[in-house]
This record gives structure tokens, C-alpha cells and sequence, in this order.
């Protein structure tokens, strides 16, 4: 059992690794060397959990209400045994400028407990947390981002904990709570490109009419396009039409990009007319400042859950739970709104809610597939290295 474990270990911190190239391309060929195995059972983590579907925009009043119940009841269970803990500690991808305002907040509602937070990105995270669990440290207590979690999940270091605000998530994984989203969208230059030209769907952006107009994110460094592909083959379920839209992609033959956010300035810019994808925050920060960019409303977005996991040795579990709980509840949601993070609340209003950005009745996309989730280096040498690259 032990030298299982060592091995599933072993398996994220090299997934980490494969991560490392988003921010170091330079460094590929090293990187590529050092990852040489992945999660020996995938089978086995993958039936581990299956986060529930995607749930509708407009949570009912009633939802609301018991989620606002739940979570006073909760808090009020919570606090009295996390402020005799007395410390928070977080590790996550997220900006230290966002961490602050958060954490901030979070001590100015919980009196008594103080709340730190180490950043970094997210393979350092991966790396950080698994060498830590191996040695048996309790040296932390929430892994806050995207990708890590997952992945420190698959190697058994994250404690499983439902929130009882579960009723008011678009997506609800029942081992770690989802307190935002990432938001793709597809955006365009609106000076570059008209209203009447733009694709009608995802799949439609392979067209060959659209060769040298698009900003193309790198499909294999795990970054949001690796999702899309990811949410797109589960919910189309057809392998024939999932790998003649990655040889689509491929044959438009257009230099890709490992950073989405600097991927979206080339579009702001004007040297390409669309970007394959944007994140919705981005684009909408944009519009707000005059720029002339928009997004296809009538393209599902693609929703990839950021969530907080606890960790199995976290030496304050009970201002782990706390906090994960508050990062939910309302008062939590507008914090994180306020910094620019969307919401991962069915019922919480904001510009980049799914109601307000893409309308009543849009049907988002989600990324659930475990084995993407947990390790995206195997997946994508399974279903697009020997696409994209062979």
C-alpha cells in the first residue's frame, strides 16, 4: 500500500512537472525528459468522484435560502473550534493582490483566526504539497486554484469534504468545494472581424476559412484549450467527430500560445481576429475599459471549477472547512467577485454570471472528466499528442 501511494505521488509531482512548460518553454526538452510516468490506476481515480452536471443559471428562492441557512448553522458549528486553532494557511495560484483582499475579509468576519498564504504556480504548488504530505509535515491547510487540486487529490493528500451549500453550485464535487469558475469564452477583435463572420460554434472555429485568423491557445500544455478538448470529447461522446476537430485545429496551422492572457492581447491588438479561448473576466474587463473586443454569446462557455481542497494532514481542518464554507456564502462570492473571479454560485448576479454574460437558458460546458482533471499530461498523450503532433 505504501509503495502504491509513493507511486501516485510520484506520478502529480511529474504531472506538475508537464505543467512547469506553460511558464518555461524554454525548458521543454528537460521538462519532457523529467515525466516519465502518470497515475498507475487512472481507472481506480476516476471512479473516485464524478462531479455532478452542470446545474441550470437562477437557483430557485428556496435554494438561497437554504444555502444561507446551512451556511449560518455551519459557521456557527465551525468558528468557536477554528478560533482555538487560531491559523489559516493557503497555498494557491492565485494572485497575491487577490489572496490579500480575501484573506483579509475572511479575518475581518472571523476574528481570532489568522490567515497566510504562500503563492505560487500551480506545478510548484503540486510539488510543494506532495513532498510535504510524503514527509508527513502538517505545514497547510487549503490548496486554493485550478489544476493542483485535483491532482494533489489523486495522490490521496486531500481530506474529502462536501460543503453544505452544495444546492447552489453550478458544479458540485462532493470530495472538494468548487468556490469559483473559470469562465472560456470565444472572443473577437470587433474592428478585425464581423458579427456575421464569426463561427456559430466551438467546433466551427476549425474551418478552414478562418486560417490565419486565429489566436490559438497550445492544445498539449494542459491550459484552457487542453480543457476545452476535454469537455468537448465528454459531452460528444463521438471520436470520430472529437479527433477531425483537433486535425481541424491543427490544419489551420497557426503559431500557438502558451499564455491565454498574452494569447488575448495579440487579439486586442489586431494581429488576429479571434481568440481560441479567452477567459470571460478578461474580455469583460476589456469591454468595460472601451476596447474593441466582444465574445459569441451564443457559444456555450466552458467551465473549468477552481476549487479548495483541504488537506489530509491540514493542521487547522476546522478554518480549512470555515474558510472554504465563507469563500461560498455570499459575503464570500462578492469578495471574490470583487477582485475579478467569477462566481461558482447558480444564484449569485454579477456581469460575468452565465445568465448576464451569455443569457437565459445557456447550456455551459464542463470540464468533469477525472482522468483530465487529475492528470492532464497522460490525457492529452492519449488523446491529442497522437493528433496534434503525430
Amino acid at each position: 500500500m505504501q509503495m502504491k501511494s509513493m507511486k501516485v505521488i510520484t506520478a502529480a509531482i511529474s504531472t506538475s512537472f508537464f505543467l512547469v512548460t506553460i511558464a518555461m518553454a524554454a525548458e521543454k526538452a528537460a521538462v519532457k525528459d523529467a515525466i516519465k510516468e502518470a497515475v498507475k490506476d487512472p481507472k481506480a481515480a476516476a471512479q473516485k468522484v464524478i462531479p455532478k452536471q452542470v446545474r441550470t443559471e437562477g437557483g430557485s428562492a428556496n435554494a438561497t435560502a437554504a444555502a444561507a441557512k446551512a451556511f449560518e448553522k455551519v459557521s456557527a458549528e465551525l468558528y468557536p473550534k477554528a478560533k482555538q486553532e487560531g491559523n489559516l494557511i493557503v497555498y494557491s495560484v492565485w494572485d497575491v493582490e487577490h489572496l490579500k483582499v480575501i484573506t483579509d475579509a475572511f479575518m475581518k468576519r472571523y476574528p481570532g483566526i489568522k490567515a497566510t498564504y504562500w503563492q505560487g504556480r500551480n506545478p510548484e504548488i503540486v510539488t510543494r504539497a506532495l513532498t510535504e504530505f510524503q514527509g508527513g509535515q502538517a505545514s497547510w491547510d487549503v490548496v486554493l486554484s485550478d489544476n493542483a487540486p485535483p491532482v494533489i487529490r489523486a495522490a490521496g493528500a486531500i481530506m474529502n469534504y462536501d460543503t453544505v451549500q452544495r444546492d447552489v453550485l453550478y458544479l458540485h464535487d462532493p470530495t472538494m468545494p468548487t468556490v469559483s469558475l473559470q469562465i472560456q469564452a470565444l472572443a473577437f477583435n470587433t474592428k478585425k472581424i464581423k458579427p456575421a463572420d464569426l463561427p456559430k460554434s466551438w467546433e466551427e472555429v476549425a474551418n478552414p476559412k478562418y486560417k490565419g485568423m486565429i489566436a490559438l491557445d497550445d492544445p498539449m500544455r494542459a491550459g484552457p484549450l487542453s480543457s476545452m478538448l476535454s469537455g468537448l470529447k465528454t459531452q460528444w461522446k463521438d471520436d470520430t467527430r472529437y479527433n477531425n476537430f483537433v486535425k481541424g485545429l491543427k490544419a489551420l496551422n497557426v503559431p500557438v500560445h502558451k499564455s491565454t492572457s498574452a494569447m488575448f492581447r495579440l487579439v486586442i491588438s489586431g494581429e488576429y481576429s479571434i481568440c481560441m479561448p479567452a477567459l470571460l473576466h478578461d474580455v469583460m474587463e476589456e469591454m468595460h475599459k472601451g476596447t474593441p473586443v466582444s465574445y459569441v454569446k451564443t457559444i456555450p462557455p466552458v467551465l473549468f471549477p477552481r476549487q479548495a481542497g483541504i488537506y489530509a494532514k491540514a493542521p487547522d481542518p476546522n478554518a480549512a472547512k470555515l474558510f472554504a464554507e465563507w469563500l461560498i456564502s455570499d459575503e464570500g462570492q462578492k469578495t471574490i467577485d470583487s477582485v475579478g473571479r467569477e462566481s461558482s454560485r447558480n444564484d449569485f448576479k454579477s456581469k460575468t454570471s452565465i445568465e448576464a454574460a451569455f443569457g437565459k437558458g445557456a447550456k455551459p460546458l464542463p470540464v468533469t472528466d477525472q482522468q483530465f482533471l487529475e492528470d492532464p499530461k497522460k490525457w492529452l498523450d492519449t488523446y491529442v499528442k497522437p493528433i496534434w503532433e503525430g
